[in-house]
């Protein structure tokens, strides 16, 4: 029996402080001066530009990716976790139009990623003729737009349904969430799966990984989680939310953070498992790029980074209580993530498989532009995130799972 009064519960509207503001401005001051150099490699070096705008794509699109997947994940799932995270990961989610155009403008280099672009190339390579059914430019946009249109319209959904429970309080719209978020769900996982299919793993003529978009999506929900557990603590600050935000609450989140952790790791050793086992050169190639010269460097600081040093911080249960020590984690993470996307899109064209099709085989090289694309992409993304936060209260205004803490649970 629902009672009246768990119905009719009302969260105080608690905003960003005005210090956001100020980060929020800096951010679009170093996205605009990063889109200037963006512009400058565009005219200057275009290769080396979109293999950069690739890689920072990809990272700050991550973000929209797995806060849309986190909100389906919590709606089956249930979790107080999710009700308390849910503004900053929709907030996330809401950056999707902002994502789907910066994919136009890497549609436009397309042929200086793409090997199967070229149509002389697929005539003299057997891999990418066998493929060119499926990998020709007219079908890769049109999936394209599916992947983004299930995205948005799944997204649209949700934020409708949010918005009219902090209108009028239904109970019933959980059980709508739920009904709704299950098969939704899967259909993401295969969106996601495919999109990255088609996006990063086509560049490569030769490799075959059906572990390879869920590693790649399960890597943006653990940043996702990072970012979300480093803005909550920042926003909760001397208890500007009443206790609500609280060590219970952190160490849920910071669970979340740790399983996701794991579950990267299971997948990524999976991968290699299933790859080097079976001895195949078109398949072991893709290994043979990452582990070569500097790269294998990259690679020993992927495993470190990703999960032996995170793994071990997040054991504690006493981090994931204390604020100040779960945000260095999650910092981490974030820094982690940048060097796992980029050693796994980068090696593809500066090294010898699609690299030296394409005419850009160099081994290890940073370009300035990496850095460019990073920040000008990454500035306007923040910039935009911010301001999504700031349109509405921090925490949901009627759902009964969101509720005061006690005096000894609440954060310094």
């Amino acid at each position: 029996m629902i009672t009246q009064e768990f119905e009719q519960v009302h969260i105080p509207e608690i905003k960003l402080s005005p210090k956001a503001a100020s980060v929020e401005r800096i951010a679009g001051v170093i996205g605009g001066l990063g889109i200037l150099l963006c512009l400058a490699g565009f005219f200057a070096e275009r290769q080396q530009f979109f293999q950069s705008y690739l890689f920072a794509f990809l990272y700050w699109a991550g973000f929209a990716f797995g806060g849309l997947g986190i909100l389906l994940l919590n709606n089956v799932v249930g979790g107080k976790w999710g009700v308390t995270a849910r503004r900053f990961l929709v907030a996330q989610m809401r950056t999707l139009p902002l994502i789907a155009l910066f994919f136009v403008v890497l549609l436009f280099g397309m042929k200086y990623l793409y090997p199967w672009t070229h149509a002389d190339l697929v005539q003299n390579n057997e891999f990418l003729k066998h493929k060119a059914g499926y990998l020709n430019t007219p079908f890769f946009i049109i999936r394209a737009v599916i992947y983004f249109a299930i995205f948005y319209l799944i997204g649209m959904r949700l934020n409708k349904w949010y918005d009219l429970q902090d209108e009028t309080g239904d109970f019933g719209l959980r059980e709508k969430l739920r009904a709704f978020s299950a098969p939704m769900l899967l259909v993401y996982v295969l969106a996601c799966t495919f999109a990255y299919i088609d996006w990063i793993l086509s560049a490569d003529a030769q490799y075959y990984s059906t572990v390879y978009g869920g590693m790649l999506m399960i890597g943006n929900v653990l940043q996702t989680f990072a970012l979300t557990n480093l803005v909550i603590v920042l926003a909760s600050k001397g208890d500007r939310f009443g206790g609500r935000i609280n060590a219970r609450i952190l160490h849920d989140l910071g669970n979340l953070m740790f399983a996701f952790t794991i579950f990267w790791s299971y997948l990524s050793a999976s991968q290699l498992i299933i790859t080097w086992p079976a001895n195949l050169p078109q398949e072991l190639s893709w290994y043979a790029d990452r582990t070569g010269g500097f790269w294998r460097v990259l690679c020993v600081v992927v495993a470190l980074s990703m999960f032996l040093i995170p793994f071990l911080a997040l054991l504690s249960q006493q981090r994931k209580r204390d604020p100040r020590r779960l945000m260095r984690v999650a910092i981490w993470l974030l820094c982690a993530r940048i060097i796992d996307l980029f050693w796994i899109v980068e090696p593809t064209f500066r090294n010898h498989s699609a690299g030296a099709l394409l005419g850009t085989s160099k081994g290890f090289t940073m370009y300035w532009t990496d850095f460019a694309a990073f920040f000008g992409l990454g500035g306007i993304w923040v910039y935009v995130f911010i301001g999504q936060l700031r349109r509405s209260p921090l925490l949901p205004l009627r759902d009964g799972r969101v509720q005061a803490a006690m005096p000894e649970e609440v954060i310094a």
